[in-house]
């Protein structure tokens, strides 16, 4: 075949395979489909931009993937689901039965107050059981998934918080349940005080923890930043 088209050793033809092309059925056949094509190019309108964000989707998809993610990561690490979930039910445990059914005394309404303070104070060591695992994920945002855009700073932050959120109001409601009643508390505020315990608290501790860690450069200066900041909380 190389010999035919003057591609061989010899490198000559006798034929002007060009002028063979020109004159064949399939170059007429091809130069009125380019033709078609020109002509239907013209006849459409032209193309408008569009605007295109930073990130290839929406910023709830990028929210939605990566608190799944983060709450898989979360599910397959038991050493810091269960010391949450201890943390509560012993503390719980502890204070309520250290101020066991308290009466309605001048020393015992003191015990009940101050009961409440010592269970307050327990959001410290839950912030900074959440400061860890915070970081360890920021880490890995900013080396290899910012630079990529992969998904935005807010979305993360948001994913961060909704993934926290639930185990930490699960941990509160064990709380709950184990120091409300053990104290010695009426049954006709259990609602209200379970709103502030359960919900409130958690959802406090939770963002406030999680915004010291973002702008802390490791977990001990944000659990150094975490503890000053709360001290000053409870002092005012």
């Amino acid at each position: 075949m190389l010999d035919v088209i003057g591609a061989g050793a010899a490198a000559t033809s006798t034929i002007d395979w060009h002028g063979v092309w020109e004159k064949s059925p399939e170059a007429t056949a091809t130069a009125r489909e380019i033709q078609r094509v020109h002509n239907e190019g013209r006849s459409r309108p032209a193309v408008e931009t569009k605007l295109h964000t930073e990130y290839s989707t929406t910023w709830a998809h990028q929210t939605f993937i990566v608190a799944r993610r983060s709450a898989a990561a979360i599910w397959r690490d038991p050493t810091y689901v269960t010391a949450k979930l201890t943390l509560n039910i012993a503390a719980g445990l502890f204070i309520g039965f250290t101020f066991w059914k308290s009466p309605s005394t001048m020393q015992g309404v003191q015990n009940k107050l101050f009961s409440i303070f010592v269970t307050l104070i327990l959001s410290v060591p839950g912030a900074q059981q959440l400061q860890i695992p915070f970081i360890a994920s920021r880490t890995i945002y900013e080396i290899r998934e910012r630079p990529s855009k992969m998904y935005s700073w807010s979305s993360w932050v948001t994913a961060q918080i909704l993934v926290e959120l639930p185990w930490n109001m699960f941990s509160g409601i064990l709380l709950f349940f184990c120091w409300y009643w053990t104290v010695g508390y009426p049954t006709e505020r259990a609602g209200y005080t379970f709103l502030i315990l359960a919900v409130l608290t958690p959802y406090y501790y939770t963002t406030i923890g999680q915004a010291v860690a973002a702008m802390a450069p490791s977990v001990e200066i944000s659990a150094l930043l975490f503890t000053s900041s709360f001290s000053l909380v409870l002092i005012l």
